[in-house]
């Protein structure tokens, strides 16, 4: 398992040290001269939850050859990506769906992460009820390669749950929050070394 700090700024990645994998939030802030890492390279939209407004392609040209510069280990794509889109990548792909409103079905869901693209799937969805737990519960112990949590303060849990079901990957803030719900990094350390689950 890994643990990912998201940042939005040079400052954050120095807090960011002890994470395994550093998500740099291009819609968020400026990252110059920045030598090679490892990198989750992420340009989010508006409509997923990001800053960004502007056109897709110029998105994609900058994603792309920001990946390139820093060589990142993963770009994480939105699944409403076209199939071209993915092919121009020379690294790692997460492939993302994130639902700010509510968790659909777990039939949508799941065909989601069966038709995915990337060589994982995150799934972030707003939870409501312990029936949007369950469909996410029963997704991770069906598929592997898959990143899935609820968001919110009220499903913070999920986020540490998903990991014990599976989840390659969990996702932690430095500095300031970056989605609802998220643990802070050492919080999230301190946590998996009391379970053992980290050293």
């Amino acid at each position: 398992m890994m643990i990912v700090a998201t940042v939005s700024s040079l400052e954050e990645i120095k807090l960011a040290e002890k994470a395994d994998l550093i998500e740099l939030r291009l819609d968020l802030g400026v990252f110059e001269n920045l030598r090679a890492g490892r990198y989750i390279v992420t340009f989010r939209r508006r409509i997923d939850g990001g800053k960004y407004e502007g056109g897709e392609e110029e998105r994609i040209w900058k994603l792309r050859s920001f990946a390139e510069k820093v060589s990142a280990e993963f770009v994480d794509l939105e699944n409403d990506l076209n199939d071209e889109v993915f092919k121009a990548f020379n690294c790692k792909v997460i492939e993302s769906y994130h639902n700010f409103k509510e968790t659909p079905s777990f039939d949508f869901l799941k065909n989601l992460v069966e038709s995915k693209r990337g060589d994982y799937f995150k799934i972030a969805t707003m939870g409501k009820s312990n029936e949007d737990w369950r469909k996410i519960a029963k997704l991770l112990l069906e598929y592997e390669n898959l990143i899935a949590f609820l968001m919110g303060e009220e499903f913070k849990f999920t986020r540490l749950a998903s990991l014990l079901l599976g989840s390659p990957m969990v996702y932690c803030y430095v500095g300031s929050k970056k989605a609802p719900g998220q643990f802070e990094l050492n919080e999230m350390i301190r946590m998996l070394e009391i379970l053992g689950l980290r050293r």
